[in-house]
């Protein structure tokens, strides 16, 4: 309990935003080389000391962590970028009151092959700090991930790592992740008609787009805008890219074998896979207290995730009770890839059967599809006003993770 309620304080510090007006400040951070060796370059007002080091869990990662420090990137005011070669993105943080940190994610394992200081470049007045990274294997990547002065107690350790909980940066819109079911020569579910399920899923990927951008609250990204097919890797990665808020995947139902079953349903992650997607994140087999903390953040970010993926889905029923029927049980569970990633919450949503007669009209119909887009609508602006708090996360077994 006084790990966690220490990890709590941590997460509400984080929240909290900026620390105190700090002396230093970060102002520009650059990238050379390529995909085999890549350096990292951060430019600060002062010159101060640093570490670097690796960390193995939800994702790989390089860690700079510098004084409390400013964020003044020009053209990243909110604190975030886009790496090359080695690193995907990144993003800082004031993590306390005493350091601020950069989280550098990892698009291959890599180990730091030189770090060090330099002083400002002639014509800049800017302290460089400079961090070499080399491609290397898995099993090396955790080996030598973690590597730094030992912290004396597992409350130092969580509050290093705290940054492995999932909070989307601040800013004016929430960003929400449209996912159109199938495509290209993945048509999906087909209709008695003959209505493939690749083209409703992104026609209402579209009609959703617009009634949620015409509210002016939202930003919204779309994993395909057209008839093209995308691996579900390709579809779960858009929402890490973009850091979003939330993720909904539009698809369309069929039980060929009972042409009577019709309504929509709300699919979220069940509990079986939620403890594959937190082994996945946990590769390390040791037990040593850094292993410990991992488990317990990467819990902590999975348990949040469930939470508010479920109470997206039972607001979102309440709204698509008044549009057209529901399946019954009309909130389900289950492993479906394209809800694995830990930090987003996410929901797969299935609109009607293209098996049943009457859905596929449905289905068909823009006056139909208007009005079910428009509860969707409704659904998010009542998730996002009524946040939902943190569950239990239950301990299951692994299955085997359903493409969707």
């Amino acid at each position: 309990m006084r790990v966690l309620a220490i990890l709590a304080a941590c997460c509400a510090s984080l929240v909290s935003g900026a620390a105190a007006l700090a002396d230093q400040e970060v102002r520009a951070v650059r990238f050379g080389g390529d995909e085999a060796r890549t350096r990292v370059v951060v430019e600060t007002s002062r010159p101060g000391e640093f570490r670097a080091y690796t960390l193995d869990g939800v994702s790989t990662r390089l860690v700079v962590d510098l004084p409390t420090s400013s964020w003044h990137v020009p053209g990243l005011e909110a604190g975030e970028g886009v790496g090359t070669g080695l690193v995907d993105g990144f993003r800082f943080f004031n993590n306390s009151a005493s350091s601020s940190r950069i989280v550098f994610e990892l698009d291959h394992p890599a180990m730091i092959d030189s770090q060090f200081s330099l002083e400002p470049a002639p014509n800049s007045s800017n302290y460089r700090i400079v961090v070499d990274l080399a491609r290397t294997s898995e099993q090396a990547f955790r080996e030598t991930s973690g590597v730094q002065p030992v912290a004396n107690t597992i409350d130092t350790l969580i509050a290093e790592r705290v940054e492995a909980v999932y909070v989307p940066p601040a800013r004016e819109r929430r960003v929400i992740v449209i996912d159109a079911g199938h495509g290209g020569h993945d048509p999906g579910a087909i209709g008695q008609g003959g209505t493939y399920e690749r083209d409703v899923a992104l026609a209402a990927a579209r009609e959703l787009r617009d009634q949620l951008e015409a509210t002016g609250r939202y930003e919204i990204v779309l994993t395909r805008d057209r008839d093209v097919f995308l691996s579900l890797q390709e579809r779960v990665q858009v929402a890490a890219d973009v850091r979003a808020d939330l993720f909904l995947s539009i698809h369309a139902d069929s039980v060929p074998t009972n042409r009577n079953a019709r309504g929509a349903a709300v699919y979220t992650l069940n509990d079986r896979a939620e403890n594959r997607a937190r082994n996945r994140a946990l590769r390390s087999a040791n037990h040593s207290e850094e292993a410990d903390v991992n488990n317990i953040l990467v819990s902590l970010e999975l348990r949040e995730k469930r939470n508010q993926s479920s109470a997206f889905a039972e607001v979102l029923l309440e709204h698509l009770g008044d549009a057209g029927p529901l399946l019954s049980n009309p909130h389900r569970q289950e492993n479906f890839y394209v809800l694995l990633d830990s930090r987003v919450p996410a929901v797969l949503f299935e609109m009607g059967f293209l098996s049943n007669a009457t859905d596929e009209r449905n289905l068909n119909s823009p006056s139909h599809r208007r009005r079910q887009m428009a509860a969707v609508t409704q659904g998010i602006d009542d998730y996002f006003a009524t946040r939902g708090d943190m569950g239990e996360y239950p301990e299951s077994a692994n299955t085997p993770i359903r493409a969707r």
